[in-house]
């Protein structure tokens, strides 16, 4: 598995399964906390975690970013957004999306994604993530995107529905890694056939 699939399957997995799933994160990508630990003490903090800063969330909301936040420093962006018929809001990005974006998490919370947007996105990778949330499915899209200070960057965006323990999708994850125009062209993935 890549990490793209590893991060994923962190934030899918049901609860008793975060803790092993965060050690074979660590031990496939070498990715440890911002305090220089690992694995069995990380997940720990995440399951108690500073989490006064998050007002008005649900405990699933809270649970998810702590996830997330065990992917701080991981070298992909991810972002954990809330519900698409509250207009998909980031409810938390981790530190590396944060550092490539130029926005600080007050600046992102609450907002669409949308907000990377600008004058170099081209509307059909946006019409394809559009699609994919509206049906419902997983979608990976190379997009424009541009940092806070207006600079574009060639960003890959892989978005997956995350489902409740009825079935049901409660959040949209989205992992994100920069990505070189000239030695790589556009992939666009829905569900699981590339298109």
């Amino acid at each position: 598995m890549g990490i793209r699939e590893d991060a994923f399957d962190l934030l899918a997995c049901d609860g008793d399964a975060v803790r092993t799933r965060f050690n074979e994160f660590v031990s496939r990508h070498g990715v440890t906390s911002d305090r220089g630990r690992a694995g069995t003490e990380v997940a720990a903090d995440a399951d108690r975690g500073d989490r006064d800063d998050l007002p008005a969330l649900t405990e699933r909301d809270r649970r998810l970013i702590d996830r997330v936040r065990l992917l701080d420093t991981a070298p992909i962006g991810v972002t954990l957004c809330g519900p698409a018929y509250r207009d998909t809001p980031i409810l938390y990005a981790n530190r590396t999306f944060r550092d490539r974006t130029g926005y600080s998490l007050a600046e992102l919370r609450g907002r669409n994604p949308r907000l990377l947007q600008g004058p170099r996105t081209d509307p059909a990778a946006v019409a394809k993530l559009r699609e994919a949330v509206s049906i419902w499915e997983a979608v990976t899209v190379d997009v424009w995107n541009h940092r806070r200070d207006g600079t574009p960057f060639l960003n890959r965006v892989s978005l997956r529905p995350l489902r409740g323990d009825d079935g049901t999708i409660t959040h949209w994850a989205a992992v994100q890694a920069a990505v070189q125009a000239a030695v790589e062209g556009p992939t666009e993935r829905i569900g699981d056939a590339e298109r």
